[in-house]
């Protein structure tokens, strides 16, 4: 196992191994690739995995910016990853009003299948081992486990 990496699974952004924050901006998606790639413990991960965790990333984020902090001014969205050996977890936050799950249109559907909204989480859902959503103090996250 490497340096800051155990078995339990962080709550926090401030319990992960790497923490981001960025400016709720659609054009820091690029950035955060990048940040996520430069991460020492990716290496040691199969590359599916590491595909995964690049699409969850890209696709929550993206939420977090559109839907999350958009119209709050000078708002922020931040990711935490926590790397512990053969598993990945990843923390999305943002200060937006946030969501219930159960309101998110299942995009598979007939009805659906023309509108964007709903794609990011069923592909997040269909690519993590677990995906849990809280809302409190006025701080959506969004926590996903994914196992190699």
């Amino acid at each position: 196992m490497g340096k800051n990496q155990s078995h339990s699974n962080p709550g926090s952004i401030a319990e992960c191994d790497h923490a981001f924050t960025y400016p709720a901006e659609i054009s820091i998606i690029r950035l955060l690739r990048d940040d996520v790639l430069a991460l020492n413990p990716c290496k040691e991960y199969q590359t599916d995995i590491i595909d995964a965790l690049l699409i969850i990333v890209t696709e929550l984020m993206t939420n977090a910016i559109k839907h999350g902090s958009i119209d709050i001014p000078h708002g922020k969205v931040s990711l935490g990853i926590h790397f512990a050996l053969p598993r990945i977890t990843c923390i999305i936050e943002d200060n937006g009003p946030g969501f219930e799950r159960s309101s998110i249109p299942d995009p598979t559907l007939p009805e659906n299948i023309h509108r964007e909204h709903g794609r990011g989480i069923f592909i997040t859902e269909h690519l993590a081992k677990d995906v849990r959503y809280e809302y409190e103090h006025n701080t959506m996250r969004i926590l996903v486990t994914l196992e190699q």
